[in-house]
C-alpha cells in the first residue's frame, strides 16, 4: 500500500485547498481527499475496500450454495432450498387470484436464499430433475400445480367425489364415552390441532380439527376468519396425545407402548364456507374445510372418522342420544390442556336450546349438547368434532355429528353448547373434494 500527495494550489479565493491523495492497494485503486496523514487515509481506505470486497464474496458465495440445502419451511419442518418452479405448494400460493395475508406471510417466511436473481423457497416436496444436485436450474419447468385437476379429469358428479372419502373411517377400539377422562395413544385418531404464529412469532396451538380423509380437515369457518390479523395459519397437527412428548407413550405392568411421531403438515388450500357469518351472537354456516399439502399418512395414531353420508345419518335427531367430544380443552378463552381429553354429553331438542339462546336464532344447520358444570366443550376444542357411535355395514365406527362453534363460557349447568350440525354440509364438503 502506498500513496502520493500533491498540492493543488489556490483556489478562487486564495485559499490553499485540501491536499488530494492517491491510494493503491495492490491493483486496486482508490481516490480519496481528506486533511488526515495519508499514510491513515490510505490504510483506513484500503481495509473497507477490502472488507467490502469480502461481504460482496460472502453474499455471492452464500446465495449461490444455498440452492439445495436443507433448511426449514414456515411450518419448522425439513425442507430443500429450491426455486419457486420446483416447490408445487409455492406455486399454487402464486396462482391464487387473490392472496390473503396468511399467503404473503408465508411466502416470505419460504424465502431462503436467492440464485440467478431468482428468490430460493424452502420447500417440503420440492420437484427436482435428477441431475439437478450437480448444476443449478436454467431454467426448469414449471410443475402442474397439486390442486388443480386437468380438464379431462375433473369430477363432475357428488357420487364420483365422494369416492374420494376413504373406505375404511371412524375405527374406535374403546367403548368409553362416558366421563371426561385423558384419551388413550389411539383413541380419537382423527383428532387434528390447528398452530398459528403469533405476532411475536410463538408458535401456538389455538383450535382443533377432524381428519376426514388423508387430504382433508374439517374445522370452523371462525379458526380461520375470527383471530387476530396478527395470526398465520402454519401447520395441521395430526397424531397427538401429549402436547409435552413426541411420541407419545404410556407404560402398563411395565410395558412401554409409544405412538408413532406426530404429523405436522402445511396445508394447500382452505375453504371457508362462503356464507359463513358471525353477527352479534348470532352464527351461521360455521364450517371451514383445510386441504392438506400433503397426504396424511394413516397409522393407529392417525386416521380419518366416518362422515353422516346417507339421507338417514343427515337427518337424523341427536336428542338425548350420547354423543362424546374430544380434544385437548382449548377454547378461545380457556387455557390449554396437556392431554387429549374426551367426555360423553347429550344431544338437547332444538327447542330447549332455542331457549337458552334466544338471540342467536338456532336453526337445523346447527345442533346442541351437553349442559352439565365443567363438561360441555370444556373438553373439547374450537372446530373440533362432536362425534357419536354408530354403524357402516357391519362394523362399529365414530361418525362426526358436529363442529364446536360457540357457547355460554364454558360448561355452564343447563346451558348446552352449540355445534355446526355436519350432515347438512355434505354436498358442500363433498363437492370441495379434489384428489
Amino acid at each position: 500500500l502506498w500513496s502520493r500527495e500533491r498540492e493543488s494550489g489556490l483556489n478562487r479565493q486564495g485559499l490553499e485547498s485540501d491536499r488530494e491523495q492517491t491510494c493503491y492497494c495492490g491493483h486496486l485503486y482508490v481516490y480519496t481527499v481528506s486533511a488526515m496523514p495519508s499514510r491513515i487515509t490510505c490504510t483506513l481506505a484500503c481495509w473497507m475496500l477490502v472488507i467490502a470486497n469480502v461481504l460482496m464474496c460472502m453474499l455471492f458465495q452464500t446465495t449461490e450454495a444455498q440452492y439445495l440445502t436443507q433448511c426449514r419451511t414456515p411450518e419448522q419442518s425439513a425442507g430443500s432450498c429450491v426455486t419457486v418452479t420446483q416447490c408445487p405448494l409455492v406455486q399454487n400460493l402464486l396462482k391464487k387470484p387473490l392472496l390473503t395475508a396468511n399467503d404473503v406471510q408465508y411466502l416470505e417466511n419460504s424465502r431462503c436464499g436467492v440464485l440467478n436473481r431468482k428468490a430460493l423457497v424452502c420447500c417440503a416436496r420440492p420437484v427436482i430433475a435428477t441431475n439437478a444436485a450437480t448444476q443449478a436450474p436454467s431454467p426448469v419447468p414449471s410443475v402442474v400445480p397439486t390442486n388443480i385437476v386437468p380438464v379431462d379429469n375433473r369430477l363432475e358428479s357428488l357420487e364420483q367425489r365422494q369416492r374420494l372419502l376413504p373406505d375404511e373411517c371412524g375405527l374406535h377400539l374403546s367403548d368409553r364415552i362416558i366421563g371426561g377422562e385423558r384419551a388413550k395413544l389411539d383413541e380419537y385418531p382423527w383428532m387434528a390441532l390447528l398452530q398459528h404464529r403469533r405476532k411475536t412469532g410463538a408458535l401456538k396451538f389455538h383450535c382443533g380439527g377432524a381428519l376426514i380423509s388423508t387430504r382433508y380437515v374439517l374445522t370452523a369457518a371462525h379458526c380461520i376468519r375470527n383471530i387476530p390479523s396478527t395470526w398465520i395459519l402454519t401447520i395441521v397437527r395430526l397424531g397427538e396425545t401429549d402436547l409435552q412428548t413426541n411420541p407419545d407413550c404410556t407404560t402398563l405392568l411395565d410395558e412401554t407402548t409409544c405412538a408413532d411421531p406426530v404429523q405436522d403438515i402445511a396445508f394447500e388450500k382452505i375453504i371457508v364456507h362462503p356464507e359463513y357469518r358471525a353477527i352479534g351472537t348470532e352464527v351461521r354456516n360455521d364450517i371451514a374445510q383445510i386441504r392438506l399439502a400433503q397426504d396424511a399418512q394413516l397409522n393407529d395414531y392417525v386416521h380419518p372418522i366416518c362422515l353422516p353420508l346417507d339421507n338417514a345419518a343427515r337427518t337424523q335427531s341427536y336428542d338425548g342420544q350420547r354423543l362424546v367430544v374430544a380434544g385437548w380443552g382449548q377454547t378461545e378463552e380457556d387455557p390449554l390442556s396437556q392431554y387429549k381429553l374426551f367426555v360423553g354429553v347429550d344431544g338437547v331438542p332444538e327447542q330447549i336450546c332455542r331457549q337458552k339462546y334466544p338471540q342467536a336464532n338456532i336453526d337445523q344447520t346447527q345442533l346442541c349438547a351437553g349442559g352439565e358444570a365443567g363438561k360441555d366443550a370444556c373438553r373439547g376444542d374450537s372446530g373440533g368434532p362432536l362425534m357419536y357411535p354408530g354403524r357402516r355395514g357391519y362394523q362399529e365406527v365414530m361418525i362426526l355429528a358436529g363442529l364446536v362453534s360457540f357457547g355460554k363460557k364454558c360448561g355452564i349447568q343447563g346451558v348446552p353448547g352449540v355445534y355446526t350440525r355436519v350432515g347438512q354440509y355434505m354436498d358442500w364438503i363433498v363437492g370441495n373434494l379434489e384428489p
